[in-house]
């Protein structure tokens, strides 16, 4: 092998090795932002979970609180309805 064939070989496989470097990195820095992404994504639905969760919760308190004999009839009487043993409404 000349010396002119051996010189164009090693800066062939240098610029070769530059571009891939630079491929990678740019590659690298991708995948970085994407990474950010999805955590700050990820971050956010954790965050509407919680919410969901507590007004799950918050439902499930006023849906026992309404199941009472009380706020039954109490509504029912905002509402205009007069029940049959009701001798004052008469």
């Amino acid at each position: 092998m000349t010396e002119e064939k051996k010189k164009r070989l090693i800066v062939a496989s240098t610029v070769g090795a530059v571009v891939l470097a630079f491929l990678l990195v740019f590659v690298m820095i991708f995948q970085i932002c994407k990474i950010t992404s999805i955590k700050r994504k990820t971050n956010e639905l954790d965050l509407a979970i919680a919410e969901y969760n507590r007004l799950i919760s918050s439902g499930e308190e006023t849906l026992e609180a309404r199941k009472t004999k009380a706020w039954i009839v109490k509504r029912a009487y905002e509402l205009g309805y007069v029940f049959s043993d009701d001798e004052n409404l008469r």
